[in-house]
């Protein structure tokens, strides 16, 4: 009979290519409790994006059997047993999946931010604590806290630039509107003949941003463990990997989900070696 981690195991693998890949680099110690915390941000995610649900319903059933796990201990969900018991092992503050919850509602209500500073409240949940629990579990010291938020931000605006397509298909635009008249469009341009120009400069400038927050996650990458820095880092690279893909021509993000070639693996993996193995 399969335990609970291996349930969220069984999740992470179905879900992820990129971070599952990137996992394998933990220590086997340590994997297991990785795979919980995915599997856990993984299923509420899933319901928010589920068209053929009744989203709002199954995100408030979830949320109970969640509450109860933290009330009684006990629950009949093998994800929310494993990952309850992770928070217990680790420390993990029960604001932190609060916080990631409360974000994953709002995907059911709010379709658009105004401000970078409105966007960062929705990601400091959807994303910042993804990053603070996974500090947890890897043993960083608190002092390395402010590195995982950015790492985990960083990461999330990587989603929204290589999402924009599919996010706009779901009725959502995750970049702030604010932005969009800087570069001199409109909510009403937002679609694939969005003109290119503009759009470009837009695009461009939002990954100078994004990639000066990955600069500054990195440069707490020494908080990790040795142990577990090389899996950070590889997922870290991989993702400015795609960021660099979207930057070289921003157009492609309407028509497909941009990816990265297999023959950039190898060097993303040398960046990431190198990146863990500063002091």
């Amino acid at each position: 009979m399969a335990s609970d981690f291996d349930v969220c195991r069984d999740v992470f693998r179905r879900h992820s290519r990129t971070y599952y890949y990137s996992a394998r680099f933990f220590p086997s110690t340590t994997r297991k409790y990785v795979c919980a915390l995915y599997a856990f941000f993984r299923l509420p995610d899933e319901l928010v994006d589920n068209p053929e649900a009744d989203p709002e319903r199954e995100l408030a059933r979830f949320r109970r059997m969640h509450d109860e796990v933290w009330w009684t201990g006990e629950s009949d969900h093998p994800v929310l047993r494993a990952f309850h018991s992770t928070a217990i092992k680790f420390n993990i503050p029960r604001e932190w999946p609060d916080s990631f919850l409360d974000s994953m509602a709002m995907d059911l209500t709010v379709a658009r931010y105004d401000t970078y500073e409105d966007l960062r409240r929705y990601v400091y949940g959807s994303a910042e604590v993804v990053g603070l629990m996974m500090s947890r579990v890897l043993g960083a010291p608190d002092e390395g806290l402010d590195a995982a938020r950015n790492l985990g931000l960083a990461m999330q605006l990587t989603n929204f630039y290589r999402d924009i397509g599919e996010d706009l298909e779901r009725g959502r635009i995750y970049v702030p509107l604010e932005d969009l008249e800087r570069f001199e469009l409109r909510e009403r341009d937002w679609h694939a003949g969005v003109p290119p120009e503009p759009f470009n400069r837009l695009i461009l400038d939002q990954a100078e941003r994004n990639l000066a927050i990955y600069r500054d996650a990195h440069a707490g990458l020494s908080y990790i463990p040795r142990k577990s820095r090389l899996a950070v880092a590889l997922s870290s690279t991989g993702y400015q990997h795609t960021l660099h893909n979207v930057m070289r021509n921003p157009m492609a993000v309407w028509d497909r989900k941009v990816r990265r070639r297999k023959t950039e693996y190898l060097p993303i993996l040398y960046k990431a070696w190198n990146a863990a193995s500063d002091p």
